[in-house]
C-alpha cells in the first residue's frame, strides 16, 4: 500500500472524529427547529466520491456507526444506509460519471434526504406517532437542507486531501 495513501485514510479517519465532535458538542453549532444536522453524512459521500468502493465502505461504517452513536440511538441505521449509498456513489464516480461538485452535489441530493426520510419512517411513523406529517415538515425537513449545506464544504475539504495525498 502506498504510504501516501496509509496517510489519507488516517486524515480521513481524523476528520471523522472531528466532524462527530463538532456535531455533538452542545451548543457549538446552531439548533434549527430544534435539531442539528448529520455532518457525517456529507463527510461519508464526499470520501466515497474519490476513493474505489471498499475504502468508501469502511468509510462508510465508520462514519455511520458515529451517526449512531449520536443521532438514532440505535446502531444500525445510518451505519447500513451510508454503506450501501457510499458503494453506490463510489461504483458510480469510479465506472459512469465523473467526479465534480455538481455530481457530488446530485448524489448528495438524492441520497441524504432519503436516509433521513427512511429514519423518519422506520422511527417515527412505524413508531405509531401521530401527526407525523407535520412533524416531518417542521423537524425533518430543516434537518435535511442543515445536513446539505456542509456537502460542499466536506467536498472540498476532501478534494484538497485527495489532491495532496492522492496516489500519484
Amino acid at each position: 500500500m502506498n504510504r501516501f495513501r496509509v496517510v489519507k485514510y488516517i486524515a480521513y479517519a481524523v476528520e471523522a472524529v472531528l466532524v462527530f465532535v463538532l456535531q455533538t458538542t452542545p451548543y457549538l453549532l446552531p439548533e434549527v427547529f430544534g435539531g442539528k444536522g448529520i455532518i457525517l453524512l456529507p463527510l461519508a459521500v464526499s470520501i466515497a466520491v474519490f476513493e474505489p468502493d471498499i475504502p468508501a465502505m469502511i468509510f462508510a461504517v465508520v462514519c455511520g456507526f458515529l451517526a449512531d452513536c449520536s443521532y438514532s440511538g440505535a446502531v444500525g441505521f445510518y451505519t447500513i444506509m451510508l454503506v450501501i449509498m457510499c458503494f453506490i456513489v463510489s461504483t458510480l464516480t469510479k465506472n459512469y460519471i465523473r467526479t465534480n461538485l455538481l455530481t457530488t452535489m446530485l448524489a448528495a441530493f438524492i441520497g441524504i434526504p432519503l436516509i433521513i426520510f427512511l429514519q423518519f419512517v422506520f422511527y417515527y411513523l412505524l413508531a405509531g406517532y401521530t401527526d407525523g406529517w407535520s412533524f416531518f415538515v417542521r423537524h425533518y425537513i430543516p434537518r435535511i437542507i442543515y445536513t446539505l449545506v456542509f456537502m460542499p464544504v466536506m467536498y472540498g475539504l476532501n478534494s484538497v486531501i485527495n489532491k495532496r495525498l492522492g496516489d500519484t
